[in-house]
């Protein structure tokens, strides 16, 4: 009777060695067909393995990247906790999660991963970057600055990381150092529209109008769809009181976010501008008014604006000829100054006013590292 049982043990421990080496073998297709981006296969292969075998965390993270892949973040949540309770002190499979909890914006979760993460790692530059974004997200601007300083440190030729320094020097309001951060990552990789943008931003509260042009100039040709990009660049225009230019950057940025408001105040703000200059023109008071109108339909809480469209629903009186015959009129009441619409570099959409701590571009995520799919 023991002899049947030793029997019986050593058959299902053989039974289980197939099952796993089947197993791994469905984990395999998946793996390949993931990599064709045939996700549907992987799912099916990756399912199967699990079948096979269920402690085969490999397949549990890679039914993960499959929902990843697939955008549904959600789902792949689930089967990257199971792949962590099977294997704990597996890196990845927690550094795959943080990018979730990320992508989702549920951010006190993704920093809680990515800390994990780096007590297995603490010299991987990807999950210190993405963990400095979460803080800086969460305002933490202490946690973002010590593990994007330290991602510059593990590697400097990292340009994410020096960016995302800079902006966390932005957020504190040290321009000198943010603009050194800046330029560094701008030497490593030129084509990154958003430093660019947040590099001209630091110039801009420096007074370095043309410095700051120049970089909005170059984030414009790297990402012409970019409506922010535009208000900045239409911003530093009104600085310089080139008003047609800032007119044609926010018509622009409107075309691509037609539902700014703010933008549309801007605008108005300028129509208004060059009419109280030239009130034969009252074409221009129409269109500030248009543009204030719109803006009140999608947002009519402002009150400001609804006395500037009350202000100016006439026109500014102009002189007869004959009164301009018999000299210059008085000072009209009609275009008092301390009701002159408020100039747009003033109160921009997208820069704060003096004084205030602008939270720049969000840092950009670093690209997932190198890693496979085990």
């Amino acid at each position: 009777m023991k002899r049947v049982g030793i029997i019986l043990v050593l058959a299902a421990a053989l039974a289980s060695g197939c099952y796993r080496e089947e197993a791994l073998h469905h984990y395999g297709l998946g793996y390949l067909a993931f990599d064709k981006q045939d996700l549907q296969a992987a799912l099916e292969e990756f399912e199967a393995a699990i079948e096979l075998d269920s402690g085969l965390a490999v397949a549990y993270a890679g039914i993960g990247d499959v929902f990843r892949e697939q955008g549904q973040l959600e789902k792949a949540i689930h089967p990257y906790h199971r792949a962590i309770e099977i294997m704990p002190m597996e890196f990845t499979y927690r550094y795959r999660l943080g990018r979730v909890y990320q992508a989702l914006e549920r951010d006190q979760e993704a920093a809680g991963t990515y800390e994990t993460a780096v007590g297995l790692d603490p010299d991987n530059v990807p999950v210190r970057v993405n963990l400095g974004v979460v803080y800086f997200r969460l305002g933490d601007l202490d946690n973002a600055q010590t593990h994007a300083a330290k991602a510059v440190e593990l590697d400097p030729t990292h340009g994410y990381a020096w960016s995302n320094l800079g902006a966390v020097y932005d957020a504190r309001g040290e321009l000198y150092q943010a603009i050194r951060a800046y330029r560094k990552s701008i030497a490593l990789d030129p084509n990154q529209a958003p430093v660019h943008m947040n590099l001209g931003t630091a110039y801009l509260r420096q007074g370095r109008i043309e410095k700051a042009l120049e970089e909005f100039a170059i984030a414009a040709d790297l990402d012409p769809n970019s409506p922010i990009i535009r208000k900045r660049l239409a911003y530093a225009y009104t600085k310089q009181k080139r008003y047609g230019a800032a007119i044609e950057q926010f018509q622009t940025a409107l075309k691509m976010q037609p539902g700014d408001w703010r933008s549309r105040n801007s605008l108005a703000a300028i129509f208004m501008i060059f009419y109280i200059k030239n009130p034969v023109q009252d074409r221009l008071r129409r269109q500030a008014l248009e543009e204030w109108h719109r803006s009140l339909e999608l947002n009519p809480d402002q009150p400001t604006v609804l006395q500037q469209v009350v202000r100016w629903a006439k026109p500014i009186r102009t002189p007869e000829p004959a009164e301009i015959a018999s000299g210059p009129p008085e000072e009209s009441a009609e275009a008092p100054t301390d009701t002159t619409p408020e100039a747009p570099e003033e109160k921009p959409a997208e820069t704060p006013t003096s004084g205030a701590t602008e939270t720049p571009e969000t840092p950009a995520e670093t690209t997932s590292p190198a890693e496979s799919n085990s």
